[in-house]
């Protein structure tokens, strides 16, 4: 992963498009990372050049050293405000991000050895994407921004690099990850603490507005921008995955649960936990659960539930997925396309969803995967997958059916590629000329 030179990037002859995000990005370990480097992989195969520009060292939360995995090299520059690559590792630089950790190691123990100081506590770190940008976030971003590049925001709190810049851009994007208004309400409908910052509607809609293109992670999130922003061009992006030839039907039983430290994963597997697994073992006794990604961490001093097994973080889950006879996903609330869904389907698995995961592709896959919401209609779908190899293997074949028809990169990314091309040949004259003084 190389960075650019000045003379280089004022090459006008290489096509830059500019991924401004503060998520915590290491490689596909969760859905919005994997979504990001999706579009990065598509820009890449269209011959242009995706770089990735972090100005806040708020990305690194509580974890000073990160690292990057093999996915993070296709960005042809990786630029982050206060860090510094060696080899394959980030290391913050920042002083207070490195006594965070440790204070939050030391609350940890003193935790475990049974004490309770009001003064330290294990507090999670701000939810990153959504944190104040400052002067020194914006003068980071704008020296980097190359003239004639095309600026992508991942996520609308990032809309602001298209502020004051000194150059004039191809054109601005929004990646559209979520409908962080309807997250909220949802929430509050709920009752629950969710991570994500709230943002009303008047706000979500001011942010879309920014941008030349809405990128829309899937048909609801574009009809929301249609709705309220009838003038603003928006284009439906969902998640691309590789689909395999053949459907895989896995063990039967067992069932396999992939989430990240988010709070609809947590409740929802705390759910599924406390109103499924157990009539789920009643029917099924040598029934299995594997849980990948970190939202075992959410679990942390709770007891693990029989028959289940927490792997963490896996870098390549093709064996786990192959294995494995059903995928579950029970969410109960939030937002946004539901991206291990749509892995699921291109790996051919069965996959018993709720409502909420199907949330903007109803209409596609529904007919390919067991729907329930109520927990005895989810425990029953469960217990009919792993006693029904006939039910697997056709909820397998009909999954991979539509992954392979709706979610391919050929299909989805094509009109997004179009667009980059369109503007990289008509450059964005809204800002004025430069003086050549």
């Amino acid at each position: 992963m190389g960075i650019l030179g000045t003379e280089e990037r004022r090459n006008r002859s290489v096509k830059r498009v500019i991924f401004v995000s503060r998520q915590r990005i290491v490689g596909k370990t969760n859905g919005s990372s994997a979504y990001l480097l999706d579009l990065a992989s598509a820009v890449r195969r269209g011959g242009m050049e995706p770089i990735l520009l972090q100005p806040s060292p708020s990305l690194f939360g509580r974890t000073p050293v990160l690292r990057l995995m093999d996915d993070m090299d296709l960005f042809s520059a990786h630029h982050v405000r206060g860090a510094v690559r060696i080899g394959s590792y980030l290391i913050a630089l920042h002083p207070k991000i490195w006594l965070t950790a440790a204070e939050g190691v030391l609350a940890k123990l003193i935790a475990k050895a049974g004490f309770q100081l009001n003064w330290l506590k294990d507090r999670k770190a701000p939810y990153s994407i959504a944190v104040p940008w400052t002067q020194k976030d914006k003068e980071f971003a704008s020296s980097h921004i190359d003239e004639g590049s095309i600026i992508v925001a991942d996520y609308v709190f990032q809309t602001i690099a298209f502020e004051n810049l000194n150059v004039r851009p191809a054109g601005t994007a929004t990646i559209m990850h979520d409908l962080f208004s309807q997250r909220a309400e949802m929430a509050y409908e709920k009752q629950v603490d969710d991570s994500v910052i709230p943002l009303n509607r008047r706000e979500e809609v001011e942010l879309l507005g920014k941008a030349d293109l809405v990128i829309a992670i899937q048909q609801a999130e574009a009809d929301f921008v249609k709705e309220h922003l009838p003038d603003q061009p928006v284009l439906t992006v969902p998640m691309s995955y590789s689909t395999v030839r053949h459907p895989h039907p896995g063990n039967a039983k067992e069932i396999l649960f992939v989430g990240s430290n988010t709070e609809p994963n947590v409740l929802g597997l705390k759910w599924f936990y406390r109103e499924c697994w157990p009539d789920i073992l009643k029917a099924v006794p040598d029934a299995k659960l594997n849980v990948v990604g970190t939202v075992y961490r959410a679990m942390h001093g709770e007891a693990v539930p029989p028959s289940v097994t927490y792997l963490g973080l896996v870098e390549d889950l093709s064996a786990l997925y192959q294995g494995s006879g059903i995928v579950i996903s029970p969410l109960t609330f939030g937002s946004g396309l539901k991206i291990k869904l749509i892995e699921a389907m291109a790996l051919g698995k069965a996959i018993v969803a709720t409502s909420v995961t199907l949330q903007g592709v109803e209409e596609l896959a529904s007919s390919a995967v067991c729907h329930a919401d109520a927990s005895g209609d989810f425990s029953s779908a469960v217990i009919k997958l792993a006693t029904n190899d006939e039910l697997r293997l056709q909820k397998a074949t009909g999954a991979l059916a539509v992954a392979d028809a709706h979610f391919t990169s050929r299909t989805v990314h094509a009109n997004l590629i179009r667009w980059f091309e369109e503007r990289f040949d008509t450059p964005n004259s809204c800002l004025p000329e430069q003086s050549s003084d």
